[in-house]
């Protein structure tokens, strides 16, 4: 019996939608961050890994990667 593989989903989706703001804002809070700071990380994240050539599930990976990292940055442990 073959396996059936969903697709990567990804837990920032939802800043690819018109909910954006209302999600950044609750990252925002969650991380003590700024809604705009957030909101303009996840843009720069995400042209930044279009030169990278990697498959389209690899690069969203790449990028909840990166923007976890950004938002982990600067917490209290």
């Amino acid at each position: 019996m073959a396996k059936h593989r969903r697709p990567y989903q990804s837990p920032f989706a939802r800043l690819l939608t018109a909910d954006r703001y209302a999600f950044a804002t609750q990252l925002a809070t969650r991380y003590g961050k700024d809604q705009s700071e957030i909101l303009f990380a996840y843009l720069q994240i995400t042209a930044a890994t279009q030169t990278l050539g990697l498959a389209e599930g690899a690069r969203q990976r790449e990028i909840d990667r990166r923007f976890q990292a950004f938002l982990a940055a600067d917490q209290p442990q």
